[in-house]
């Protein structure tokens, strides 16, 4: 089931201190979000692997792109850089094409998973003009250890934990090999990876909190998985390191946060019978959040001040012809600068809350000697009315995107093929109005979310006649959709939960945008028998036949999940987990370049804890 933010997390792990999507630092009631969702992923029936077969749960988010432990994804249809992600409150901002991915941090170190579908950029800034994802990390305050084995693909995973409310610790290794689909073809899809995560929290002259955290990931022969594997092109990453580090010192009216975020990957493209081009892309993100509220009778205001750096972007390519002359240049030597004043007010009237923000930003970047700079003003309003066992909000917001480093500057060579950046493009710019319903009982809950955007300067990685790629500006588009969940739970053994989730996207000549997900539907159901807790998970995707110039059209999906949880003896338990129970084929998504989907995949898990 789908809880609304401040709950805990789970019984042997330290509570989420910082709500980040909804931007509720120092979780006050006056300023939680009502449509922010969270989930842990204990709660999915299926031993997937990367961030965005989890994110898919949630009604309106969906994977694009090709494939692999690095698959993208979608909120509303909106991705890459559109998208805020965020890990414990670190902004994971990457020169990847296909936009940021947390995949280097495995599930098994994750506790909560948190999505704010709306426009973010009043709290969030640029890159959340499609919503804000947080994904919290497990502090453990005990030991704690887990297996798990996967079969076809000798899938290995191993998580170890341990802690206390001040201190914890967890680790996690995983490897596997290349996968298959249903009907034998091959799937670029292996990978290995180590990550850790490290937390201290305490109190400072008995007025003042704090916590520290580190996480490491160190990846290798990540393979991205794709259409033209294997006979024309194979794609992987041979190096994927990070680092992330943050601590955060607050009080019950203020907060600074202050974080690091070092990557350093590789990117290796062999045209089979052509060429082979090694790109190797490293950078700092660093920066500062302050964070403040005060409160009267009947209102509240928080203010706060976003600082976002990244330096030492990097990215340089050696290219290697099939007559081995090597050849090697720089393509990327930047830094951008993003700093950021905003105030939000929540005002109580009887039963009504009303909520009102601005945001002003200011962005510079820097490519060698060409450098460009730009400012955005942001608003939101939003009024909210609870009554009983009901919630109604509607919503109105403007947010904004400044093009990326390497969609101004980047001039080389990706698993797509030869990209060229734009310095003209203009900065992208939306406006939202949103209506939300929530309905809260024991027995049955619901939401129902509409929404329709309209964004200018919309920016698409366009295709030129001689397959090469480039970025420019459309002048309209509109989105537009909805999505509807229930939660039933007739008695305390059986819950049901069902969802329902459209989208809809056209540039203004009648063009359709690329990333927009068919209509698609899931249901799935929990039980216990004999003390086995028994899940099942059916999700229906329809055919997508308006597509985009950089689309396919794919046909009609379904696939089956479950899985079969035990307590063994007191310290011990199984889980026996199926994911494409059906044996189904299909594309993962409408990309040109998608691959098809996993073969039947089966794994056992045990976990240990006190």
């Amino acid at each position: 089931m789908i809880e609304l933010m401040g709950l805990a997390v789970a019984a042997n792990d330290v509570e989420v201190v910082e709500i980040y999507a909804g931007k509720n630092l120092l979780q006050e009631e006056i300023f939680a979000n009502s449509t922010v969702e969270s989930l842990p992923p204990s709660a999915y029936s299926s031993p997937n692997t990367n961030i965005a077969d989890y994110l898919e749960r949630f009604p309106g988010l969906n994977k694009t792109g090709q494939g692999g432990l690095f698959q993208s994804y979608s909120v509303r249809g909106l991705s890459a850089w559109r998208i805020r992600t965020t890990v414990d409150g670190i902004p994971i901002i990457t020169d990847r094409r296909a936009g940021n991915s947390a995949s280097f941090l495995p599930p098994s170190l994750v506790a909560l998973i948190e999505v704010n579908r709306s426009s973010g950029s009043l709290l969030h800034g640029s890159g959340a003009l499609g919503g804000v994802l947080n994904l919290s990390t497990r502090k453990p305050e005990e030991f704690t250890f887990s297996i798990t084995q996967q079969a076809p693909t000798n899938a290995t995973s191993m998580t170890i934990g341990h802690g206390s409310m001040s201190n914890s610790f967890a680790a996690s290794f995983r490897q596997s090999d290349n996968a298959k689909t249903a009907s034998g073809l091959p799937l670029n899809s292996e990978y290995k990876q180590f990550a850790a995560s490290l937390y201290h929290q305490g109190n400072l002259f008995d007025h003042y909190d704090y916590n520290i955290s580190w996480l490491p990931s160190l990846g290798s022969d990540i393979g991205k998985s794709s259409l033209q594997y294997p006979e024309t092109q194979l794609a992987i990453y041979p190096e994927d390191n990070h680092s992330l580090m943050q601590a955060t010192l607050y009080s019950d009216s203020w907060l600074i946060k202050a974080f690091h975020h070092y990557q350093n990957w590789d990117s290796l493209v062999k045209r089979i019978g052509k060429r082979e081009n090694l790109t190797a892309y490293q950078s700092h993100t660093y920066g500062m959040n302050l964070y403040s509220s005060t409160h009267a009778s009947s209102s509240s205001w928080r203010f706060g001040v976003d600082w976002i750096s990244r330096g030492g972007i990097k990215i340089a390519d050696s290219e290697t012809s099939l007559e081995h002359i090597k050849t090697d240049q720089v393509l990327i030597d930047g830094n951008t600068h993003n700093f950021a004043p905003y105030a939000s007010a929540a005002i109580k009237l009887a039963d009504l809350k009303i909520n009102l923000g601005a945001r002003y930003d200011y962005f510079k970047a820097q490519n060698a000697s060409l450098s460009r700079t730009d400012n955005h003003l942001s608003y939101q309003g939003a009024i909210e009315r609870q009554a009983k066992n009901h919630t109604f909000k509607a919503s109105y917001s403007t947010a904004f995107r400044f093009p990326s480093i390497t969609e101004l500057y980047f001039n080389g060579v990706t698993p797509r093929g030869n990209t060229f950046g734009n310095e003209s493009l203009e900065p992208e710019t939306s406006k939202t109005l949103e209506f939300n319903y929530l309905y809260s009982h024991s027995v049955i809950s619901g939401r129902l979310n509409v929404y329709k955007s309209e964004l200018r300067n919309f920016i698409e990685r366009t295709k030129l006649s001689n397959s090469d790629r480039t970025y420019n500006n459309l002048d309209n588009v509109s989105l537009s959709g909805f999505e509807v969940a229930v939660d039933f739970t007739p008695m305390p053994e059986h819950a049901f939960t069902w969802s329902l989730a459209k989208q809809s996207g056209q540039q203004s000549n009648g063009e359709f945008i690329q990333g927009i997900t068919p209509l698609k539907t899931n249901l799935s159901h929990r039980t216990y028998w004999r003390e086995i807790e028994l899940s099942s998970e059916l999700s229906h995707r329809f055919k997508k036949h308006r597509v985009s110039p950089a689309e396919q059209e794919i046909s009609s999906s379904t696939t089956l999940n479950a899985y079969a949880k035990w307590k063994i003896n007191k310290h011990w338990a199984g889980t026996f987990k199926i994911t494409n129970l059906l044996d189904s084929e299909f594309k993962t998504t409408a990309d040109e370049d998608a691959p098809f989907v996993e073969e039947r995949q089966i794994a056992i898990q045990l976990d240990w804890q006190n």
